[in-house]
């Protein structure tokens, strides 16, 4: 079983095998035995020999190897290129970039590293993981979406939490928690879909983007408001609990019994997302920053921040000219309700 501290380590080497491989995590989910992942891969021609320079291979390799390790590779580059041994060079790149753009090398390479890390930390040995990994290709689109939302949904599903952003190791709250860079499904997947109805009754969500729009949308990686306010909406449409109906013979004319089939959302709850244009109030943003509140050194208004910053200016760098920094992402539409802390945080806003 897979408790806090397995899943943080988990989503910690599935960043750094997604940085190596050069693979895209659009949505993910660790549960407590067993996770899911909508990967994007870049295409690669058989034989095809990644180029990376020296500076980009050296930052993939670095977190997944040892300091020991890594500096040797490092001193050997660096030796080659000062020699003019530009052969020497592709060769030493290529034992680690031949597996590159390649999900299978990726699959491999997380689960054997996180299992070395499980069994070293629990005193075990032999496999963790029940036979290969599965995988579906799927379309983008509007068929990578629905992927995507049966990704999020997973903890609601089981039971696990009410809302997904209270799930802390899924795309979805990650991206509610601020991580504007990180990988999330809605980001590609909303980019592609034009005008889709979420279901019968919710009415279209989707504006029509350009070509151009598009490909600027998923080349740069863009997450928006709007778009987590439109995923917001699906993924709640899409979450909805369903009942089915039971008849029996014991029962009155007309009378009938609900049985619930699959965990999820209440209706009045999607009714109420969909009412307010899939945006969090403020006190649903500031819980999906919560490290702000124990991380973030000095939190409150700006003229606060600030005046606990001239008083301990001696703990900061000359280069730190203010204290104040906006908790990022909550979008509070007026300025005077704006918050701040004395730290910047950009990664891991939940705790």
């Amino acid at each position: 079983m897979l408790g806090r501290k397995e899943k943080d380590v988990f989503v910690r080497m599935m960043r750094e095998y997604e940085a190596f491989c050069g693979v895209r995590v659009l949505s993910y989910c660790v549960m407590s035995n067993h996770f899911h992942l909508l990967v994007e891969v870049p295409p690669k021609k058989k034989d095809e020999v990644i180029s990376l320079d020296d500076g980009d291979f050296l930052s993939r390799i670095k977190p997944l190897y040892s300091k020991v390790y890594f500096r040797g590779v490092e001193q050997m580059l660096l030796k080659f290129r000062a020699d003019g041994a530009d052969a020497a060079v592709d060769e030493l790149k290529e034992k680690f970039t031949y597996r590159m753009h390649d999900l299978s090398y990726f699959m491999k390479g997380l689960k054997q590293r996180f299992t070395q890390w499980y069994n070293g930390s629990h005193g075990r040995s032999g496999t963790l993981w029940e036979g290969r990994f599965k995988s579906v290709l799927v379309e983008d689109g509007y068929a990578a979406r629905v992927m995507a939302a049966y990704i999020d949904l997973n903890p609601v599903r089981a039971g696990m939490v009410a809302k997904p952003e209270d799930y802390r190791w899924c795309s979805y709250a990650e991206a509610m928690g601020g991580a504007m860079g990180e990988a999330m499904g809605a980001r590609a997947t909303l980019a592609t879909l034009g005008r889709k109805r979420v279901r019968e009754g919710y009415g279209i969500l989707l504006g029509e983007k350009s070509k151009t729009e598009r490909q600027k949308m998923q080349g740069e990686g863009l997450w928006d408001e709007g778009i987590a306010q439109r995923y917001r909406m699906m993924l709640f449409a899409d979450g909805e609990e369903v009942f089915s109906e039971e008849i029996s013979s014991g029962m009155a004319p007309g009378e009938r019994k609900l049985r619930l089939v699959r965990k999820g959302f209440k209706r009045k709850e999607v009714e109420d997302v969909l009412a307010r244009g899939g945006k969090l109030s403020f006190g649903e943003a500031l819980r999906c920053r919560v490290r702000y509140l124990s991380d973030g050194m000095t939190f409150g208004r700006r003229k606060f921040v600030d005046e606990v910053f001239q008083g301990s200016r001696e703990r900061f760098g000359e280069k730190r000219k203010s204290g104040s920094r906006p908790i990022r992402g909550v979008g509070w539409q007026q300025k005077q309700s704006q918050l701040y802390s004395m730290r910047q945080l950009m990664k891991d806003r939940i705790s």
